[in-house]
């Protein structure tokens, strides 16, 4: 069986090349447009990985990874952002997330992050 691979940007280019670029590895996408989207086909027994964006309509990604957390949830999010700063990848790996990558990034950068975070003893 695949190992699932979550989606959640407003950006559907983004959507649709990081989509491309996982089911080329194998692995199982389910993409959404909104943070709200994704929180209403959760379920805990989810397994995989999240690639969740800051900049969300409605909820952000902020708030998708705190109600994720308060849902005791296993499955690693990795934040994505178009965000320079350093204080934004410090808050969002103390706010609980398993990994931050900047916007834009390389494909193989990503791919790496994920199999590392999937792959976590």
């Amino acid at each position: 069986m695949a190992e699932a691979i979550y989606i959640v940007d407003d950006d559907e280019a983004v959507r649709d090349s990081l989509r491309a670029l996982f089911e080329a590895h194998g692995f199982d996408v389910h993409d959404f447009a909104s943070g709200t989207a994704f929180l209403s086909s959760y379920a805990p027994a989810m397994r995989g990985c999240l690639l969740l964006d800051v900049n969300l309509p409605g909820i952000d990604g902020f708030e998708v990874l705190k109600r994720l957390i308060a849902l005791d949830s296993r499955l690693p999010v990795i934040i994505m952002t178009a965000r320079t700063d350093s204080r934004t990848s410090d808050n969002v790996l103390a706010a609980g997330a398993a990994g931050f990558v900047q916007k834009p990034f390389v494909a193989g950068d990503v791919m790496a992050l994920v199999n590392g975070t999937l792959h976590r003893p």
